[in-house]
């Protein structure tokens, strides 16, 4: 059984870094649409110092740039699912799917960072705390988080191959990583890697980073689902609602 899903493993890496190789102009676009419409409120506050000293413009920029991460995510997505099923996609269309899943993209932002605020004010909550019995559950909220992380990378795939709500792709995207997850976790390191390797180089943020992760996430969603008998169908999941 290990052997096998580490068989699925290597095979979802191979098909992903293909699929980014192959179609990448599409990468290429897609990536730095989601990087330039996601972080713009950010790129121009700190373009003019001006905007730095007044902590409404940042807050109102950090606002803002939560909001259009979500959707910009959701957006590119959607292009690689068209891809994956070997429809004719266009570049203009990230703003069709910016604008189908805007507000489910938004929820699902908030909701996760809403996530990640409660894990670690309670981890530091844990680990100050003068209780030695305490101190020794932040070990939960540990997990906690990392099963957060195996999760998040079918949230997305989700949202846009099912078209469903914000809810109920976070619970299937928690059943998905928990039955299957050795093939989980190496998806997550394989989406890890290319997150550092693209901070690292720079340019890979703006070019690289995002389209070749949603071909990883994507594939893995559409590999994983096969072995279920309510798997959705590649040439049904998006027909007809761009």
């Amino acid at each position: 059984m290990a052997g096998q899903s580490i068989s699925k493993s290597w095979l979802i890496i191979r098909r992903g870094i293909r699929y980014s190789y192959d179609y990448l102009g599409m990468v290429i676009a897609a990536s730095a649409l989601w990087f330039i419409t996601g972080f713009l409120p950010m790129l121009v506050v700190t373009s003019f110092s001006k905007y730095l000293q007044s902590p409404a413009v940042i807050g109102a920029a950090i606002v803002l740039t939560v909001t259009a991460i979500g959707p910009s995510t959701a957006a590119v997505h959607g292009i690689v699912v068209r891809i994956l099923q070997n429809e004719d996609v266009r570049v203009r269309e990230f703003f069709t799917f910016f604008q189908k899943f805007f507000w489910r993209g938004v929820a699902l932002i908030l909701l996760n960072v809403l996530i990640l605020l409660i894990l670690a004010s309670d981890l530091v909550f844990t680990l100050n705390s003068p209780n030695r019995i305490i101190q020794m559950l932040s070990g939960i909220w540990i997990y906690f988080f990392i099963f957060w992380v195996l999760m998040s990378n079918y949230i997305f795939p989700f949202l846009v191959n099912q078209n469903i709500g914000v809810f109920l792709s976070m619970k299937r995207s928690a059943l998905l990583a928990l039955d299957n997850l050795v093939v989980t976790i190496f998806l997550s390191l394989a989406v890890m890697l290319v997150a550092v390797l693209s901070v690292i180089l720079a340019a890979p943020v703006l070019l690289l980073m995002l389209g070749i992760i949603a071909f990883l996430q994507n594939v893995g969603f559409h590999e994983l689902m096969q072995k279920y008998d309510d798997a959705p169908s590649q040439d049904t999941t998006i027909e007809g609602e761009v």
